[in-house]
């Protein structure tokens, strides 16, 4: 039995519009109705429906790497939200519009991974541009609620361009202009973001369940493509990815919620990875917090 399922059986259950999750939602409950995320679980389970009465091999290796995609930028979000909290601290401010934007810029990918309306277009959908992901991350939003929808774009365009204006314009007054007060603080609208992706991936998963009784294997070429990369000539190829993947392949190989996606080990290795390779008083330690908008295991 893989870890997934075992910590499922071993794990809560949690009430969210009429349903019973296997993640504790505290974001969603707060900024929806429940009518209106009746609606939209109904909806989307309609949507989810449509793939996976048509199952296939194909199918299931590209939402599992969908998903284990979307597990990754929650964590990378998670690392970037406490390098920003140690950046303020630590007045290293030339940063700071970077990490504000990157770390909501991953979350909003993440909602676009987990939408059963976005096609994986042979992997074009990991490629998609800054543009392209906030378009389409509100358009899915807006679905529960139009104008919050439409208050996040204009949030998350607001941290582009001023993260645009101190990488590339090197203004001489620093970082000395007027900030707008935005109606979610980064952290908010980052955990707010978490629970879509999270929620979407709930409800896939069942609807696997519900209408995929074959097809269940993750082909090599898909884990290829997470786990290497080509960018301007150069190649990198992931090793914990690839072993990560490969176990997903032996042991439980199909669409999970992103909760249960994640192993405690990879979640260690994931944020250990950015530690120092020695402790010392004062360092930058991504160890703090990794609950910092998900509650991961």
């Amino acid at each position: 039995m893989s870890q997934a399922l075992t910590r499922k059986m071993i794990g809560g259950r949690y009430p969210l519009a009429g349903y019973s999750w296997g993640y504790d939602f505290k974001a969603m409950s707060h900024h929806f109705g429940e009518t209106a995320l009746k609606r939209f679980i109904e909806r989307l389970a309609s949507q989810c429906s449509k793939q996976t009465k048509v199952w296939n091999h194909d199918l299931n290796s590209q939402w599992v790497c969908r998903d284990y995609l979307a597990v990754k930028m929650i964590l990378s979000s998670s690392v970037m939200l406490e390098s920003l909290e140690y950046a303020e601290e630590k007045n290293l401010r030339f940063v700071i519009s970077y990490l504000e934007y990157y770390s909501v810029l991953s979350l909003l990918r993440a909602v676009v991974f987990t939408d059963p309306n976005t096609h994986w277009n042979s992997g074009d959908v990991v490629y998609q541009n800054h543009r392209a992901t906030i378009n389409n991350s509100a358009a899915i939003i807006a679905k529960l609620d139009r104008q919050l929808s439409k208050t996040i774009k204009e949030q998350v365009e607001y941290l582009k361009a001023y993260r645009e204006l101190i990488s590339y314009n090197a203004p001489s007054s620093g970082d000395a202009f007027p900030r707008l007060k935005l109606p979610l603080t980064v952290m908010e609208l980052c955990r707010l973001l978490a629970e879509v992706a999270q929620l979407q991936s709930e409800v896939f998963e069942r609807s696997v369940g519900k209408h995929a009784k074959t097809g269940f294997s993750l082909k090599p070429d898909y884990i290829r493509f997470v786990c290497s990369r080509e960018i301007e000539g150069y190649s990198f190829d992931d090793r914990e990815d690839a072993y990560r993947l490969d176990y997903i392949r032996r042991k439980h190989p199909f669409p999970t919620d992103l909760l249960h996606m994640m192993s405690e080990g990879h979640v260690e290795d994931f944020f250990g990875s950015w530690c120092a390779k020695e402790e010392e008083d004062g360092v930058f330690d991504p160890d703090d917090d990794w609950r910092i908008i998900f509650d991961v295991p």
